[in-house]
């Protein structure tokens, strides 16, 4: 009757007081029994969660506790605690005495971060659990983990601005480490941890990155403090995988237990906007990975940077030249050109007006006009975005033998821009710069013949991505066909591919350079029979070197001139 009065009042308290660092200071359980039963009785504890083989349970000699997988449940791992049959009678367990049994629970990276307990008095000889000790739980276990966390703390803009990201990331206390493998042996802990940034080449091919253009696009700097900053240079392994190493960390009894660090990134013009997911890794001093976080970043570029932004001009009918700017935000608010701002009169003097070179909001870029009698000016860009040219200069006469000038860019690969000419008869010209302002032009050399089929021929941007300046042309039907720079003077361009019809709606058509705030190349601009003035930005892509027009603008007839 006595022990049947026991058994009635035996009972079992599981608590977990302490926080249980994953690689880091193991944390408590206690397991107290109440009124012991009579008999032979063991403790049973399951856990419950994902990554159960990532935990190890040890007793205070440091022993470890055995356990195995619940064979109908593999999500159920059991500890046996006093299930040896100590007292050696044949029937697991052992009489139990009343008090607490101290155990350390040590997670290592892999554990899920929701682990459930649960603990139960077992009677040895049936193996059965005590009907009259109810099971203790579920209660969770309190997982700690490091963790990275990325905040932008520019002004609201993205690359343009060279904006900031801080990315603070905490680190395990590794002295207090007690890690274990899937063979169940424990390493000392070790000395040194080294944390590495890594994004893979799938993955920078996600956010449409290359290893080349994250690597020369992004400065990245680290700090122990937080206010002093190092910068910690990027590799690019095998994988095509770019690659951050911070330096290493050496802990010992006297660290903290854990450590904050702050890397900032500044991202430059010209990197796409993306999202990047990379991934935190922190290795143990042999090698062996402890913490893995996956990180995304997200880069913007909604503010373009005066260096980066282009200009474009109207002549009116009073031969007044206006300058327009492409806008600081394209993008996001639709500014694609600021109001206009007088450059001068004068203009009428001339009948044909180019680009030579592409030009830019600081007043750069260079344009070349031809007069009534036939002499071409050339205008060097002054740098001045309040006087963008400076005073004309001579090329020479003769030129009223061509019906369209046009700048083509560098189609030569020299690295100075260059200048096309159609004659009446049809045939293409090329005019090479020479990079010198008192002769800017050297002599012609022949392009090819039949150019006469087009009404309009526009270009000097790279519309394809690849680096190299582009041809439209629109014949007399109205389809427009692509010409592809090949940077060879012998022979600039590649054979013609059709872009598309219907282009005899427009009455001009130029190619100002990108005003998308994309950081692509090119677009062309299309003023259509009413004024109405459109935009076309280029993809990059030479089989649809177009998007979707946009109309940016109404009004535009008032000009007889666009360049």
């Amino acid at each position: 009757m006595a022990a049947d009065a026991g058994a009635s009042e035996a009972g079992l308290d599981l608590s977990t007081p302490s926080t249980v660092y994953v690689n880091g200071t193991p944390g408590d359980v206690d397991l107290t029994v109440t009124r012991p039963p009579a008999g032979d009785t063991y403790i049973r504890l399951d856990l419950h969660g994902a990554g159960l083989d990532h935990i190890r349970i040890v007793d205070d000699a440091g022993t470890d506790v055995p356990s195995h997988y619940d064979p109908s449940d593999g999500s159920r791992r059991i500890f046996e605690i006093g299930a040896a049959d100590s007292d050696h009678n044949g029937v697991p367990g052992a009489p139990l005495a009343e008090g607490t049994t101290h155990l350390h629970v040590a997670a290592e990276y892999g554990v899920g971060n929701r682990v459930s307990l649960y603990g139960r008095l077992v009677d040895g000889a049936s193996g059965q659990f005590l009907d009259n000790a109810l099971e203790q739980g579920p209660i969770m276990m309190p997982l700690s983990s490091p963790s990275f966390t990325s905040s932008w703390v520019s002004p609201g803009h993205g690359t343009g601005t060279n904006a900031t990201i801080v990315v603070s990331a905490g680190y395990p206390q590794p002295a207090h480490m007690r890690l274990t493998t899937h063979m169940g042996a424990m390493p000392s802990p070790p000395t040194k941890t080294h944390t590495q940034l890594r994004f893979t080449a799938r993955q920078l091919a996600a956010a449409g990155y290359s290893a080349t253009k994250l690597t020369e696009g992004v400065r990245v700097e680290y700090s122990t403090d937080g206010s002093q900053y190092a910068r910690v240079p990027w590799t690019t392994d095998a994988s095509g995988a770019a690659v951050l190493d911070f330096p290493a960390r050496s802990w010992g009894a006297d660290k903290p237990v854990e450590a904050t660090e702050d890397l900032r990134l500044s991202a430059s013009w010209g990197l796409p906007a993306s999202f990047l997911n990379g991934a935190f890794c922190t290795f143990a001093d042999e090698g062996r990975e402890v913490l893995r976080q996956d990180q995304e970043f997200q880069f913007e570029h909604d503010y373009v940077p005066a260096s980066a932004r282009h200009s474009f001009y109207g002549r009116d009918a009073a031969g007044v030249l206006w300058q327009y700017k492409e806008g600081e935000y394209p993008e996001y608010h639709g500014q694609y050109y600021t109001p206009r701002t007088r450059v001068g009169g004068g203009w009428q003097a001339y009948d044909l007006l180019t680009k030579v070179s592409t030009f830019g909001v600081q007043g750069n870029g260079d344009l070349v006009a031809r007069d009534r009698s036939g002499v071409l000016w050339y205008y060097g860009g002054s740098g001045d975005s309040s006087a963008p040219f400076l005073s004309r200069s001579r090329v020479g006469g003769g030129w009223q033998i061509y019906d369209t000038l046009l700048g083509a860019g560098d189609v030569t690969g020299d690295g100075r821009p260059d200048l096309l000419a159609r004659d009446r008869a049809g045939t293409l010209w090329l005019y090479k710069g020479t990079g010198n302002p008192s002769a800017p032009f050297a002599t012609r050399t022949r392009v090819g013949g039949g150019w006469n089929t087009y009404t309009m021929i526009t270009g000097g941007s790279d519309l394809t991505g690849d680096g190299r300046p582009d041809l439209v042309a629109r014949d007399h039907n109205g389809v427009l066909w692509l010409y592809r720079g090949t940077g060879r003077a012998a022979a600039p361009f590649a054979t013609r591919t059709r872009i598309g019809g219907g282009w005899n709606t427009y009455t001009t058509l130029t190619s100002p350079g990108d005003l998308s705030g994309h950081g692509h190349a090119g677009s062309l601009l299309a003023r259509d029979h009413e004024g109405r003035l459109w935009i076309y930005f280029a993809t990059g892509n030479a089989d649809t070197p177009f998007g979707p027009r946009l109309q940016i603008g109404d009004g535009w007839n008032t000009y007889n001139a666009l360049i």
